[in-house]
């Protein structure tokens, strides 16, 4: 395997897709507040913080290396006490380091490389125990989630060689209630990536390493959320209970 197996394109992140991750989030919002009443009555939006961290050509196995700042909005519809449908939009970092590899890899001139990503989201979520949103008769559940959805670079630090790319989703996480309108909880999740360019590198030249589960890149979130109940009046109603 030679040099010549490394694609390289031109890639920028300028002032152009910090626009376009401006108007992501300004249309997303608008659309999550323009529901009718009764939509409204069965969501809940919030906000989401912790870190990123990347899996793959440059960190085949170590779990939690150089992570990164991650935090964004989320959006929750629930169709019932089990079942919800969830969007999400976190801007992310991916930290690696490319040292080891800088006598194999054309155009990688730099140490190390902080990426800046838009992760976008559609969930399907299941909740193990029945539970709503600031209602006083569930207080917590635990809950798994998998769907779809895109990632796309802001900021590429110099690496001319990230690709945009489709991820599936999936993940696990605690919430309780923490008062009348809150609900709060924990979660760690998986982005598995249609793509081996999430760093920028393909196939390594090194019969060592082999990235986890395929030559796919991979990248991980852990952290706390917390979510707002629409029109909680409803809940304290006995008509609506």
């Amino acid at each position: 395997m030679t040099g010549g197996d490394y694609q390289c394109s031109a890639g920028t992140a300028g002032d152009s897709k910090m626009g376009l991750l401006r108007t992501v989030l300004f249309t997303g919002f608008v659309l999550l507040t323009s529901f009718n009443g009764s939509a409204q009555k069965n969501s809940d939006i919030g906000f989401f913080a912790g870190t990123s961290y990347y899996m793959g050509d440059l960190n085949p196995a170590v779990h939690y290396a150089m992570p990164s700042f991650a935090a964004g909005p989320i959006y929750r519809y629930n169709f019932n006490e089990r079942n919800s449908l969830r969007a999400h939009a976190f801007y992310h970092g991916l930290n690696y380091d490319v040292t080891e590899f800088s006598g194999y890899i054309d155009g990688l001139q730099r140490r190390d490389y902080h990426p800046k990503f838009v992760d976008l989201g559609l969930d399907f979520e299941f909740n193990w125990k029945p539970y709503k949103t600031a209602h006083r008769k569930t207080k917590a559940s635990p809950y798994v989630f998998a769907g779809l959805g895109y990632n796309f670079f802001v900021f590429s630090d110099g690496n001319t060689n990230l690709q945009p790319h489709v991820t599936l989703p999936f993940g696990f996480g605690y919430k309780v209630n923490v008062g009348k309108w809150l609900s709060a909880g924990l979660e760690a999740s998986a982005r598995k990536a249609f793509s081996d360019r999430v760093d920028g590198i393909t196939n390594p030249p090194l019969d060592d390493v082999i990235a986890p589960f395929g030559n796919n890149d991979w990248y991980f979130f852990t952290g706390v959320f917390v979510t707002y109940k629409f029109f909680k009046f409803w809940e304290d109603c006995p008509t609506y209970d």
